[in-house]
């Protein structure tokens, strides 16, 4: 927290000198709102600001990107009031009012209910705990968006009767993003009449429930329901040639650990491993045949690890293993099984066989370690047993943390292109810090495309860039276009908010090296640089 206090702070000016602007000229564009909100739901989580961050993506769903419509000060001000709570417009500092969750037992399924009736909400409680859900409770609209929110449950039953309001109103503030976290919503009502139960459906829940309430339809209509949703979260979550998990998966998976941590201490290891001379096999064999050897290693990696471990696709040639309550060395010693096993495998193309292996970096968390950092970690052991000679397992220590400081000769210039003045600034003063073969990072920031394209960046050396995706004028995808166009070289990391596959896709395909999605960690946005600056040579990976 301390750390980001400087930046929370920033962030917080730059936030209400915007809002006390927008108060001024009293109407405001519907994609100035929206652009506030993409803002926002980047900058506040990797500053710390989590809660503020899930809000702001929230709001973001519910306004159009390129509207022109006029909202007056009513108007936004009550739609951005789960913002606006997080400020002190009389003063330039938050009044800070993040929550911490309480954690939850993430083995059984979470319910939500809001009843104001406090019989039939203890009826529900019980009968459900009955069945091992968790439960929580809400009696009122304000109580259970809060919990939604922080708390995420994975089902949400409502009464559709409540004090003053009905549970059509409280769809109104969740329904867009219960469905876009596969949040299923039962409406439940002593009213059985068709048309209600078409207002219910048209407002996007699930199910709707007459009473008295049938409890055994109940718990199969449920699980039946978190069955269909956990196997379409699967399919989200998995990399579809692998059939390994994918970056979603890993983040959530952290996370969860992360926050499990503290309730259960138990430590877990983090394995990150990266094929040798992939690149030959593709190149002498063809990417159906890469994309096969691709497929046999994560096989052999399922086969040889523990019911409880899951293997992620990390990008391109690159996996990670995560492995629960097993110690560093006891995974280093698993991963060499596995290395063993797997260079002996013989891979045919073209009437030739070959061999193939992997290197291999294992770090382990404990209480004084971040999750953040495990990734950055576990990538230089695997960078040390690269450079090495390849073929083999390594655990981190500590010493390991300057090691790929001499991986580069070449002076390294990194151009920060984002419109964000906040994510500029700290990106700027995190990466001034690095060094590369002794020599300082040279970093320019830029806040349009326009004015980043036409900059003279020097020639000598080599160049990153650290690309917005969404910016106003040129888009993050038509500076790559344009970059792409004339230069292969420069080294270009795409920072974007947007989730879905087919925008990160897009911009692989247009030349792309590396994405990071919004929010992110600093820590591990460095070792992704350090990793790319030192593999990367002439526009040519190592």
């Amino acid at each position: 927290m301390e750390k980001n206090a400087k930046y929370q702070k920033l962030f917080f000016a730059n936030l209400s000198k915007k809002i006390h602007e927008w108060t001024a000229r009293n109407r405001v564009q519907e994609q100035e709102i929206y652009k506030l909100l993409h803002s926002i739901t980047g900058t506040a989580a990797s500053i710390g600001l989590d809660r503020m961050s899930d809000a702001a993506n929230h709001l973001s769903k519910l306004v159009q990107e390129k509207s022109l419509v006029l909202w007056n000060q009513e108007e936004w001000t009550e739609f951005l009031q789960s913002i606006l709570l997080y400020i002190d417009l009389d003063t330039d500092w938050p009044v800070n009012k993040e929550l911490t969750s309480k954690t939850l037992d993430q083995q059984r399924a979470t319910i939500l209910i809001l009843e104001n009736d406090l019989g039939f909400l203890q009826f529900l409680r019980e009968n459900l705990e009955e069945l091992g859900y968790n439960v929580l409770m809400a009696t009122t609209q304000d109580r259970a968006l809060q919990l939604f929110f922080d708390q995420k449950p994975d089902y949400l039953i409502i009464d559709y009767h409540l004090n003053g309001l009905t549970g059509l109103d409280v769809m109104k503030h969740i329904s867009s993003h219960a469905t876009s976290i596969l949040t299923p919503i039962m409406i439940i009502s002593g009213d059985c009449s068709e048309a209600l139960a078409e207002k219910v459906y048209l407002t996007h829940a699930l199910d709707f429930v007459t009473k008295p309430i049938n409890f055994k339809v109940l718990h199969a209509m449920i699980r039946n329901r978190l069955f269909h949703i956990q196997t379409l979260k699967k399919q989200i979550t998995t990399d579809q040639l692998t059939n390994t998990f994918n970056r979603t998966y890993l983040y959530d998976w952290l996370n969860h650990k992360k926050r499990e941590f503290y309730r259960s201490k138990e430590s877990f290891s983090l394995v990150m491993l990266d094929l040798d001379n992939f690149k030959h096999v593709n190149d002498t064999y063809g990417h159906l045949i890469g994309d096969q050897v691709l497929i046999k290693l994560a096989q052999e990696l399922k086969r040889n690890i523990r019911a409880e471990d899951s293997v992620v696709r990390y990008g391109g040639e690159e996996f990670i293993v995560l492995m629960p309550g097993i110690s560093g060395r006891d995974a280093v010693k698993r991963m060499n099984e596995v290395l063993q096993s797997f260079k002996n495998i013989q891979h045919h193309a073209k009437g030739e066989h070959f061999r193939i292996s992997f290197t291999c970096g294992v770090t382990e968390f404990n209480a004084e370690e971040k999750v953040e950092d495990l990734i950055l970690q576990a990538d230089l052991a695997l960078y040390k047993g690269k450079r090495a000679g390849k073929g083999q397992v390594n655990q981190y220590n500590p010493e390991l943390d300057s090691y790929l400081e001499t991986g580069t000769e070449d002076q390294v210039h990194i151009s920060i292109v984002d419109d964000d003045s906040i994510i500029r600034e700290m990106l700027a003063d995190r990466l001034e810090e690095l060094t590369f073969a002794g020599k300082p990072v040279i970093v320019s920031t830029y806040k349009t495309g326009e004015i980043f394209l036409q900059a003279n960046i020097p020639s000598n050396g080599k160049h990153v860039v650290l690309l917005d995706g969404v910016m106003p004028g040129m888009d993050g995808t038509e500076v790559l276009r344009d970059i792409r166009s004339r230069d292969q070289d420069t080294i270009v990391v795409m920072l974007t908010g947007r989730q879905k596959d087919a925008d990160i896709i897009k911009a692989l395909e247009i030349g792309a090296d590396d994405y990071i999605t919004k929010p992110f960690s600093l820590d591990e946005l460095v070792a992704r640089l350090k990793r790319i600056v030192n593999r990367h040579k002439g526009g040519v990976r190592r």
